[in-house]
Order: C-alpha cells, then sequence, then structure tokens
C-alpha cells in the first residue's frame, strides 16, 4: 500500500511539475502557447470538434478576439458632446471604467479623456455613436487573436483539477502521517496552481467579453474642417486668420488692463517731478538787486565835469 501510495505521488508530483513549467513558459512568452502540456492538444481538439464536425479550424465568429479602439474628437457643444458618449456607452450596455476633465468653460480649451468598457458584440454600433457624438478628428482600432492561450488555460485547468480530485481521494486513503503530509504538500501546490490559471481565464474572459475604447473630446471654437479641396482651404485659412487676430487683440486689452495701474502710477510720478522742476526754476535771481542792469552788468555814470560843458 505504501508502495502504491509512494508511487502515485511521485506521478502526481511529476505532473504538476510539468504543468508549473508549461505555465512559466507561456507567461515569460507573453501569453503564447507554443510548447504546451500533453493536455493542450486535447483540449484544441475538443474545441475544433466544436466548430464543425470535420475538426476543421474555428471560425472567425468562433475565436477569442480582445477588441481595442482610440477615438479623437473636437467639438463647439462640449457638454452636450461629454453625454452624447455616456448615453451612446449606456445605450450598448457598456459603462464608462475611468474618466478626466481638464480646463474651463470661461476659456472655451477643456479637454475630456475616457475610458469606455463596451461589450465586444455592440463594439461597432457603440464607435459609430461616438464618432457622431462630434467631429472625428482620428480613430485607430486593433484586435488581438488570444484563442490558443485561452485554450491552453482551459486545458491546464482540466488537468489540475483532475489531479486535485486525485489526491482528495489520496488524501482519504493515507495509512500514515507521513503520508497524509506528503498528499498535503501536493494538494496545496495544485490548489495554488488552479488559483492562478482561474485568474488568467477570469481576466481573458474580461478582455474579451468588453472592449475598452478611448475616447478624447476636446472643446473648440471653430470645427476642424474635414474637406482638403483649395477654396475649403482657403476660407478656413482666412477664417482662421481673423479668429487669431481677434484672440491676439483680447490678449493686448487684458495686458494693457493688467498694466494700467503701473502706467497711473508713473504718469503721477512723472507730473510731480515737472511740477517741482518748474517751481525751482522761475525764482529771481540775487545779482539783479544790486546796481546792474537788465542784463546783469553795471550801468556807465557821466563825470561832472563833462556834464558842465555840454550844457
Amino acid at each position: 500500500m505504501k508502495k502504491r501510495m509512494a508511487a502515485l505521488l511521485a506521478a502526481l508530483a511529476l505532473a504538476l511539475g510539468l504543468a508549473g513549467c508549461g505555465g512559466s513558459s507561456n507567461m515569460a512568452s507573453g501569453g503564447s502557447t507554443a510548447a504546451a502540456a500533453p493536455e493542450t492538444g486535447w483540449a484544441q481538439d475538443a474545441v475544433s470538434a466544436e466548430a464543425g464536425e470535420n475538426s476543421q479550424p474555428l471560425a472567425t465568429e468562433g475565436r477569442k478576439i480582445i477588441y481595442t479602439a482610440s477615438l479623437e474628437l473636437e467639438s463647439t457643444a462640449f457638454s452636450d458632446t461629454c453625454a452624447a458618449l455616456e448615453e451612446a456607452a449606456a445605450r450598448a450596455g457598456g459603462y464608462l471604467q475611468s474618466s478626466s476633465q481638464s480646463g474651463s468653460a470661461e476659456d472655451a480649451d477643456r479637454r475630456a479623456s475616457y475610458v469606455f468598457r463596451i461589450p465586444s458584440d455592440r463594439y461597432e454600433s457603440f464607435l459609430a455613436d461616438a464618432e457622431n457624438a462630434g467631429n472625428a478628428l482620428y480613430k485607430s482600432e486593433s484586435t488581438q487573436d488570444v484563442t490558443a492561450e485561452y485554450v491552453d488555460v482551459e486545458a491546464r485547468l482540466s488537468s489540475l483539477e483532475s489531479q486535485r480530485d486525485r489526491l482528495e481521494e489520496l488524501r482519504q486513503q493515507a495509512a500514515s502521517l507521513e503520508d497524509l503530509l506528503a498528499v498535503e504538500e501536493q494538494l496545496t501546490q495544485v490548489q495554488y496552481q488552479i488559483e492562478s490559471y482561474t485568474g488568467q481565464k477570469k481576466v481573458l474572459d474580461d478582455q474579451i467579453d468588453l472592449a475598452t475604447v478611448d475616447v478624447t473630446l476636446w472643446e473648440v471654437a471653430v470645427l476642424t474642417p474635414t474637406q482638403n479641396g483649395f477654396v475649403a482651404r482657403l476660407g478656413a485659412a482666412f477664417t482662421g486668420g481673423w479668429r487669431d487676430f481677434g484672440f491676439w487683440f483680447q490678449d493686448l486689452i487684458i495686458g494693457l488692463a493688467g498694466f494700467l495701474p503701473w502706467l497711473i502710477l508713473l504718469a503721477l510720478v512723472l507730473t510731480a517731478v515737472i511740477l517741482l522742476a518748474r517751481r525751482h526754476g522761475g525764482r529771481p535771481s540775487l545779482g539783479g538787486q544790486r546796481g546792474f542792469g537788465r542784463r546783469g552788468r553795471k550801468k556807465k555814470e557821466v563825470p561832472p565835469a563833462e556834464k558842465s560843458d555840454t550844457k
């Protein structure tokens, strides 16, 4: 009995080691399943059998696909567009995972960022509604096929659950404390790997069932023209030039208003300096009161003798 128990434990330990090594190589390769355990082939055959009686490759609609998209919009009615995006997500059966907003309504430069999670079967309809909510500037879409990774995780879970059931039976049959501890140790390792693969499967299910759509919305005064003709470009340039001139003139007025107190103070100081200078410059000189003429020169006196001859 002990020999049989030891042989079974050794076989289960070997299978557990192979499963662990396969799982580590799977995660290290970024989710690829190039070298799966023996049960992987059975799992892939089972999925192929479900796709068709002749075990043909899976159809596109039967594969595990992760959908992601990025969208940039602009709008002159910022608040209305934000409400339209949230309504489109609710109508598609999705939800808003996260959002952020910056800027102010006074300056008309608000920016909003959204991350929506949308059911994969309503992904395309939501993307169309989101584009119609504003003026679309940029859109990108990508898909990731994780069918092989998903099948590998399911197969490993099935194998580990079978090992766990067998260990439960061995624990009931343990005849000694040593055998019981050995079985418990193997059972703990198997349970740990089951929880690890179960977590990976939940993450894949969430990414597969719900598409991720990132939306960035800009508030603008004038929408970017979508036409590329010469007349449209010329009109857009003319309108943009006047708009920029208006913004520059507003900035000029605001700048002058900010400097106005300093200009008033400078004018008062200059006025005071000029008045003081005029007051000191208008006083009469002392030399003009001591026998000097108008021009500051002394008058010439005539001798008495010359005065009599003249008579």
